[in-house]
């Protein structure tokens, strides 16, 4: 029984915050078979959304043609982005956690917050870098200002303990920051990536394939021909999104935690795992992808 999943990512650094997902995401591409008897893929990650992927695709048109499509056949492609701050926001006292009331960008606005933070029992755990449920709530919902990336010489203004709340805070909103907020939302950032990347991924891999870079007896023909009609329905506006609430065809884990180590910061959000063979019993297609948002829940596109 296949599977099929969404694409994984992990954001590491703080100047800024950058992603590396994994694109193992379509039902055609070949991989090992790591399915359980289920039909669900035990070990694919989402965290990132779409739109925090179409960047993802501008910042590779660089890249080699043979190592970064190689990488997406084998399910390890590594595709890094800069993933831009939102505005500072002015805190505001509400029960010892600074608020967003109004906006505002400098360093020192950051500082400031974060050492106010620092006060507050709320944010004990993260000042040993653990992401806790109080803390995933308030990025969550958007209650704590927006930090903004610091240079060392600003991140040295705070202690360890400050400097381990900015990096566990800054990290999840980088995580929920980018998940899609509405399915509307999902499936606008599904096209953009499409349209934004797919053109000159095809070409990619057309090239690679005149050039024998890729070998045809891989199964790159069939990948060429599945994003192009992935492409074509983006630009013909005939993609839809399904809210899918039934574990038999989708299963999802939200995860928001954080790491720090000697490399800097990372976080994990979402993992999806989705049952490819009845997906396309229930939905009529084997062209699909699967995701989840905290804000959305279970989704599916189809095209």
């Amino acid at each position: 029984m296949s599977a099929i999943s969404a694409a994984g990512s992990q954001m590491s650094n703080l100047l800024p915050a950058r992603s590396t997902p994994s694109t193992a995401t379509d039902v055609f591409v070949k991989k090992a078979d790591t399915t359980t008897a289920s039909g669900f893929s035990p070990s694919s990650k989402v965290e990132l959304s779409d739109r925090a992927k179409a960047l993802m695709a501008k910042a590779e048109q660089e890249h080699a043609v043979a190592s970064q499509l190689a990488a997406h056949l084998a399910g390890r492609g590594r595709n890094s982005a800069i993933v831009n701050p939102l505005p500072m926001t002015q805190a505001a006292e509400n029960g010892g956690v600074p608020m967003k009331p109004s906006a505002y960008g400098k360093a020192s606005d950051g500082i400031a917050a974060v050492k106010e933070w620092a006060k507050s029992d709320v944010f004990r755990n993260a000042a040993n870098a653990v992401a806790d449920d109080q803390v995933r709530a308030l990025v969550r919902d958007g209650k704590l200002s927006e930090l903004p990336a610091l240079d060392d010489d600003q991140l040295s203004q705070l202690s360890e303990a400050e400097r381990n709340i900015y990096g566990t805070v800054k990290s999840l909103q980088g995580l929920y920051g980018s998940m899609p907020k509405t399915m509307d939302q999902a499936l606008a950032d599904r096209k953009q990536v499409v349209l934004e990347a797919y053109p000159d991924e095809i070409n990619r891999m057309r090239s690679g394939l005149a050039s024998g870079t890729l070998k045809k007896e891989d199964g790159w023909e069939d990948i060429i021909a599945s994003r192009e009609a992935e492409l074509t329905a983006a630009r013909q506006g005939t993609m839809k999104i399904h809210a899918v609430n039934d574990s038999n065809l989708i299963q999802s884990k939200g995860e928001f935690t954080v790491a720090h180590d000697a490399n800097g910061w990372s976080a994990r959000g979402m993992t999806v795992n989705g049952n490819a063979s009845a997906l396309q019993e229930a939905f009529g297609t084997k062209n699909m992808q699967v995701g989840s948002s905290p804000y959305t829940g279970d989704y599916v596109i189809t095209w």
